[in-house]
């Protein structure tokens, strides 16, 4: 899939449609994610709860508390020479920055990064366990916040009218456990096919390590390399892309990865270049039109503050040649597990 192929199934928000098929296909009785399969007028109102807290002083906030953990964590296994960069670390940073939105303790991290990976667990009663652990987890606080509403993400949404009548409890639960999984998934794998870059791209590391304002600067251009998100399309009507027949009715994978690696559109894709110009609006790795990720800039924030508290800590370090780093895909192109070890 070409780039200008993916650009056009996004932006076209009224051929491809959002709330049809999914790739691969919900689990049988799942319900629908809120707002990811929902399009239109429904679509607007459900993101439009999710915005404010994801952008200026909200944000800021969360990635303060989320940094204060990074150096927490990293220091904790410094001193023993290895970790694994998934379950020690990457996992963690996302689930902070979920808990901080939603005003709950960080003492429910441990059990949230139990279920980090529900998104490529490999049997479907596995799968549909975790989900069904993540809504109880969430519906429990939603009652609580409907009891006694706040000033954080699931009071919002609580509280928030959806096309001129109040959210169905259903509504605020689903909406409530996709900002959860969102959180749980996407960055933690991004960091972690940057960390296994860094680690064998030393001249790359080295340059961030003597430059270190160039981790903000050249943000884009990393995440450009690594997207890992492949949300799914309807086709509401017959249509040609790029010489292809789709139906209508026909389910389209987008792998928005392959934006990036694209050779027509970037020169020399596969190599993270500090001095090549990307900016957000050049790559697709957080989507586009209307359903692009509303998280975005939390995201990115998110990753900024890893490389800098990770490289000013760890700034050596490798992959552990006889424990292979593990990936998964699906709607997510996961890294499951990351064994590194640097020196003591």
């Amino acid at each position: 899939m070409r780039a200008h192929v993916i650009e056009r199934v996004l932006s076209d928000a009224q051929t491809f449609i959002n709330g049809g098929a999914w790739v691969p296909p919900n689990i049988e009785g799942m319900a629908p994610f809120i707002p990811i399969q929902s399009d239109g007028e429904l679509h607007r109102g459900y993101r439009s709860f999710i915005m404010p807290h994801v952008v200026g002083k909200p944000l800021k906030g969360a990635i303060e508390r989320a940094r204060g953990l990074a150096v927490g964590l990293i220091e904790g296994f410094r001193d023993k020479g290895t970790c694994d960069f998934t379950t020690d670390f990457a996992q963690h940073l996302p689930i902070e920055v979920f808990l901080s939105l939603v005003d709950l303790p960080s003492s429910d991290r441990p059990y949230l990064a139990s279920l980090a990976e529900v998104v490529r667990m490999p049997s479907l009663e596995d799968r549909m366990d975790a989900f069904n652990k993540l809504h109880e987890y969430v519906a429990r606080y939603v009652d609580e916040r409907t009891a006694n509403p706040g000033e954080d993400l699931i009071s919002t949404i609580v509280n928030g009218t959806i096309m001129g009548r109040p959210m169905t409890r259903d509504e605020i639960v689903g909406e409530c456990t996709q900002v959860l999984i969102g959180g749980l998934d996407t960055v933690a794998s991004m960091m972690g096919f940057i960390a296994a870059h860094l680690a064998v791209n030393t001249p790359l590391r080295q340059r961030l390590i003597e430059e270190p304002r160039l981790i903000e600067r050249k943000i884009d251009e990393i995440i450009r390399r690594f997207g890992v998100a492949a949300p799914a399309r309807q086709a509401v009507a017959d249509v040609e892309i790029d010489g292809v027949e789709v139906k209508k009715g026909d389910p389209v994978f987008v792998a928005t990865m392959l934006h990036g690696l694209d050779d027509q559109r970037w020169t020399d894709p596969l190599v993270i270049d500090l001095d090549r110009s990307a900016s957000g609006t050049d790559f697709r790795t957080f989507g586009s039109g209307p359903h692009r990720c509303p998280g975005a800039a939390l995201a990115r924030s998110e990753i900024i503050l890893f490389l800098e508290e990770w490289l000013k800590r760890i700034p050596d370090y490798s992959l552990i040649p006889d424990q292979p780093m593990v990936v998964g895909s699906g709607s997510v192109t996961g890294v499951l597990s990351l064994p590194l070890q640097w020196k003591v």
